[in-house]
């Protein structure tokens, strides 16, 4: 494979491509539920996924693997796997962890439509970085349910917590936690060392 064709290839795993447009939410379910690749909707439009990095993929089962035992009897932490529901953008997502407390909400009784997390997390890659931090990070702004909003880099040991307020969001950056990752809506710490293990 030719230096030129590997670079094209790279960066065709990473797009988001339209694959259907005009779809209703129920249409797009019976498509996502047919297929073995991830897709989004958005608005109408199917759109597949970016690959998956196996850093992404070591910071993501890291964090599950941390969490869930402090979440225990008190809440529910699920993967990448679960789609979140956005209903005021009519947009349906899979963030990278959503975290629950409480009685979880699901679309018409849909357990794989999830509408009122808690915490949502997003890995940065160069890829997503832009899309997550930006469009996702208004989608998951607009949802009652959620406290917190997490980035963590994909490739540099660098987090974001975005924690609602009365009148906005404030942030909170790597510098600030002295290597600890404390999500205060549902009461969890992590280092992030062991994030990045």
């Amino acid at each position: 494979m030719t230096q030129e064709l590997s670079i094209l290839t790279e960066e065709r795993r990473h797009e988001h491509r339209i694959v259907r447009s005009g779809a209703t939410e129920e249409e797009y379910m019976e498509f996502e539920n047919t297929t073995e690749e991830r897709h989004e909707f958005h608005n109408g439009d199917i759109i597949t996924m970016p690959g998956v990095h196996h850093k992404h993929a070591i910071i993501v089962a890291n964090l599950i693997g941390l969490l869930f035992p402090q979440l225990r009897g008190r809440g529910r932490i699920y993967s990448e796997m679960l789609k979140l529901s956005i209903p005021s953008y009519k947009k349906i997502v899979y963030p990278d962890v959503m975290i629950t407390l409480g009685e979880e909400e699901f679309v018409n009784d849909d357990s794989m439509r999830l509408q009122n997390p808690t915490v949502v997390m997003e890995v940065l890659s160069k890829s997503t970085a832009k899309y997550d931090q930006t469009d996702k990070f208004e989608y998951y702004r607009s949802l009652p349910s959620v406290q917190e909003i997490v980035f963590i880099g994909q490739n540099e040991r660098f987090v974001e917590i975005y924690r609602r307020q009365r009148n906005g969001w404030l942030i909170q950056e790597t510098s600030d936690m002295d290597g600890i990752l404390t999500l205060d809506s549902v009461q969890v710490s992590v280092s992030l060392d062991d994030v990045y293990a």
